[in-house]
C-alpha cells in the first residue's frame, strides 16, 4: 500500500485541525529520552486508507543532512510543548536507518530495514493497552467511536432528522424509485451512524502493533482523534 505526504493526502489538513494543537505537527520538535534533540518532524506519512504511519524526521542535531522515517507508535507526544519523545533511541540506531528520500516510494523492503533498528523499541511496548484499530468497521463497539462524536463539526456529515422528514413528506414514489430512494437514505445513515470509513489492510498495524499501535499510556488519544477526524473529512469530500 502506497504512501503519501500529510499535505498531500489532506491538502487542508491545517485548516481542518486549526482549532486544535497539531495543524503544526509537522515542527514537532523530536528527543530521545530527557533533553537530548534528536532532530525536527518535517512531514508525516499517512497510507491509502488516512492511516497516520510515519513521522519523517530530519536529524540534523545528531547527524547532519539525514532524513529518516519513526513508526508512529514509537513517537511520545507533548501536544503542549509541541515535542516528541521517542524513548531509549540512540544515535546509533539513527546511524544505521535507511535515508528517507521524498521522491522515491518506500516500499516494503524499506519498511523492513527500519523496523528492524527499532525493534528493540517496539519490543519494549508489548505490555501496552493500545486503542481500537478497526476504526473503520461498521461493528465496532460505540466507546471506540466516542473520540470521533466529540469532535466539534466539520461541516455538513449526510441526512438529518429534516432530511427524512422532507422525505416523509414527498408524494407516492414508483415502486423502483421508492425502493432506490429508500436503500440510498438507508445507506447514508448506516454509513453515517457507524462511521462506515475506509478500512486499511490489517497485515501492517495489526500484526506490527508494536512499531504502529497508538496507546493512551504515549498520549496518543488526540493523536487518534485527529486522524479520525481527517479520515472523515476527506470521506465527505470524496
Amino acid at each position: 500500500m502506497p504512501l503519501h505526504r500529510l499535505e498531500a493526502y489532506y491538502p487542508d489538513y491545517r485548516e481542518t485541525l486549526a482549532d486544535g494543537q497539531m495543524n503544526d505537527i509537522v515542527s514537532y520538535s523530536v528527543y530521545a529520552r530527557g533533553e537530548d534533540k534528536v532532530g525536527t518532524a518535517k512531514d508525516l506519512l499517512v497510507d491509502d486508507s488516512g492511516r497516520f504511519r510515519y513521522l519523517v524526521v530530519d536529524t540534523g542535531p545528531w547527524i547532519f543532512g539525514k532524513t529518516v522515517l519513526l513508526p508512529i507508535g514509537l513517537a511520545r507526544f507533548d501536544y503542549d510543548k509541541t515535542r516528541v519523545y521517542v524513548d531509549d533511541l540512540t544515535k546509533s540506531q539513527i546511524e544505521h536507518l535507511p535515508k528517507y528520500d521524498e521522491n522515491r516510494v518506500v516500499d516494503e523492503d524499506h519498511e523492513e530495514q527500519v523496523r528492524k533498528v527499532y525493534e528493540p523499541i517496539a519490543q519494549g511496548r508489548s505490555n501496552r493497552q493500545f486503542l481500537g484499530q478497526n476504526y473503520g468497521s461498521t461493528d465496532r463497539p460505540d466507546e471506540t467511536a466516542g473520540d470521533l462524536r466529540r469532535m466539534p463539526p466539520l461541516g455538513h456529515t449526510g441526512a438529518t432528522s429534516a432530511d427524512e422528514g422532507d422525505l416523509r413528506r414527498m408524494g407516492p414514489l414508483a415502486g423502483s424509485d421508492r425502493t432506490t430512494v429508500s436503500s440510498t437514505m438507508e445507506d447514508r445513515q448506516t454509513a453515517i451512524r457507524h462511521h462506515d470509513l475506509p478500512r486499511h489492510s490489517p497485515s501492517i498495524y495489526d500484526q506490527e502493533m508494536g512499531y504502529y499501535g497508538l496507546s493512551d499510556e504515549d498520549n496518543h488519544g488526540l493523536l487518534r482523534s485527529y486522524e479520525e477526524r481527517l479520515v472523515a473529512r476527506r470521506y465527505q469530500q470524496d
